[in-house]
């Protein structure tokens, strides 16, 4: 098996990863091996590039739900899209928006 050496991770990275890796009981490198095997069998899996640069048609190409994103229209205002669904709730605990 290869070894991996990262440098510079931010503090706040590392201490995410620790949180992650106790809630899942692993090691902290059980849990970088356990995310970063995901991330890759996801990304063949759905021939999706692993390039943060990746443009929107590249995304859209590789990950059809991806295409989906910033497509739904509605000819209704924000306010009354909101009033719509708080007309639907049931009556339950106080909300506010």
């Amino acid at each position: 098996m290869a070894s991996l050496t990262l440098r510079d991770v931010p503090k706040r990275t590392v201490d995410t990863l620790k949180r992650r890796a106790a809630r899942n009981h692993r090691s902290l490198n059980g849990e970088i091996q356990a995310i970063l095997t995901y991330i890759v069998s996801f990304s063949e899996k759905f021939d999706f590039p692993l390039c943060p640069g990746m443009t929107t048609e590249a995304a859209e190409d590789s990950d059809p739900l991806l295409a989906l994103a910033g497509k739904w229209e509605d000819v209704r205002s924000t306010e009354s899209i909101i009033a719509d669904i708080e007309g639907a709730r049931t009556m339950g605990r106080e909300v506010s928006l």
